[in-house]
């Protein structure tokens, strides 16, 4: 059956949809088949499908697509999770892939898994968690429904607050906090933490309506909750209006903080990230707002132009060139 899965995983991948009918005739088994990290053939179809989750979004070939929908279609159980509880709607929500998640959840697929045991560990979280938002309607319902993902997603944030205190669903769901590949966060779950991580995924996700109503309740917009100030987050993800809004409420453009994941970024600032993400609107306001254009990271000592050249960031690097004189 090892060899079948392998088979048809090579077909799902090159958009083979003649052979990957074949072999699901031949051995309907190969729909329950895992592979040694507990991967089904939906499973690895979906990768296949997202450039392997890729980030920026792959699209993926339309072939590659109608072969996740004859698998599916074939009776593959849409919410089999791997040895580490991921599900292919896992995959669709961090790659997101909105038309892909859609037709996964009108399989049965469920909105509710939770990888790596994390509570909270959703395919929204994922992909709120990397400036998805708009993922949001296709992984309906919310899930977890906390204060987090309502600010990440510009709703009503007022029932998380009973007076000046966090109700309980403010905290739900938490458990899952980053991708495992992200250093571990020993948490507190106090009131300020909570406040600024939410500010964070709000600012990445251009919300900047809840970071208002975050501010306002105390949130720290110059605050590294975990592992990048929302500024930062909100450059990586090139959201240049969070990205003003912040300036606007005194977030400070040049301060460093290691960001991402182990080692990504080692005491960066804003200006690192929106220069090697070609982010070019949000290099051209930090700069008209006063941000050091030679500052330098804490690991390669490298200056926002350095990163845009490495990230081939050719825009970016222009301007910064342009900038500097």
């Amino acid at each position: 059956m090892t060899q079948d899965l392998h088979k048809a995983a090579a077909a799902a991948e090159q958009g083979d949809l003649d052979a990957l009918a074949a072999l699901i005739e031949r051995a309907p088994m190969v729909l329950a088949a895992t592979d040694g990290d507990g991967r089904t053939l939906l499973d690895l179809a979906c990768r296949a499908a997202t450039g392997n989750i890729a980030i920026p979004l792959d699209p993926g070939t339309p072939d590659q697509h109608a072969a996740v929908d004859l698998i599916l279609k074939a009776g593959a159980n849409p919410s089999a999770a791997d040895n580490d509880g991921w599900t292919p709607l896992h995959t669709a929500g961090m790659a997101g892939h909105t038309d892909l998640a859609r037709r996964l959840v009108a399989a049965g697929a469920s909105v509710q898994a939770e990888a790596y045991g994390r509570d909270g560990g959703s395919p929204l979280s994922y992909a709120l968690f990397y400036a998805k938002a708009y993922m949001s309607e296709a992984l309906a319902p919310t899930y977890p429904d906390n204060l987090r993902a309502a600010a990440a997603l510009g709703r009503d944030l007022h029932r998380f607050f009973e007076g000046d205190d966090l109700t309980a669903d403010a905290r739900t769901g938490l458990g899952f906090y980053a991708p495992t590949f992200f250093p571990a966060w020993d948490r507190t779950l106090s009131r300020q933490e909570v406040l600024d991580e939410a500010l964070s995924w709000a600012s990445r996700n251009n919300q900047c309506d809840s970071m208002a109503a975050l501010v306002a309740r105390g949130a720290d917009v110059n605050a590294s909750a975990f592992r990048g100030t929302p500024l930062l987050w909100a450059c990586y993800a090139d959201k240049v209006e969070a990205a003003a809004w912040l300036l606007d409420h005194g977030a400070d453009p040049d301060l460093r903080h290691d960001w991402g994941g182990a080692g990504h970024g080692v005491n960066a600032v804003a200006l690192h990230l929106a220069a090697q993400n070609n982010c070019v609107r949000c290099v051209e306001l930090l700069l008209d707002r006063g941000a050091d254009a030679t500052i330098v990271d804490g690991a390669h000592d490298g200056t926002p132009a350095g990163w845009a050249e490495f990230g081939g960031a050719t825009e970016a690097l222009g301007l910064l060139r342009r900038r500097s004189g």
